[in-house]
């Protein structure tokens, strides 16, 4: 068990980090604004700063960066689970003990929650659009 968890948070974070990057790359408004950011919060010691948690609640745009990059390529496609109670689902009722998966990657491309869902767009997790999505429309 171990290991699982020592293989899966590894995964995960390369995978994402691999991503984020390849966004990067590819997007070079996102990049230069990411740098800019970067650099006004960190000033002209870049490497003599301490990168403390308060200090990094503070990278909003680079937080925005990496949620779409999650969004669009999550580590964790699908997650599974065991329903603990029956579920109603269009007139359908699922019993409790049904293992059912959750489709993260095709959530994460609702035409409604995210139009255009194919494009790379930080602005997405911006506060003012953050505040019209529903607490499951991103996971």
């Amino acid at each position: 068990e171990v290991d699982t968890f020592m293989f899966e948070g590894h995964d995960t974070t390369t995978s994402g980090i691999s991503f984020t990057i390849l966004h990067l790359a590819k997007h070079q408004d996102v990049q230069q604004r990411l740098y800019e950011e970067i650099d006004r919060m960190l000033g002209e010691e870049k490497t003599n700063v301490p990168l403390t948690n308060a200090l990094l609640q503070d990278f909003k745009y680079l937080d925005m960066v990496i949620k779409e990059s999650l969004r669009l390529v999550p580590p964790v496609p699908i997650i599974g689970r065991k329903l603990l109670e029956d579920m109603e689902i269009n007139g359908a009722i699922i019993p409790a003990g049904t293992s059912i998966s959750i489709k993260i990657f095709n959530i994460h491309r609702n035409r409604t929650v995210f139009p255009e869902p194919e494009r790379f767009d930080p602005e997405r997790f911006s506060e003012a659009n953050e505040i019209k999505r529903g607490p499951y429309d991103y996971i």
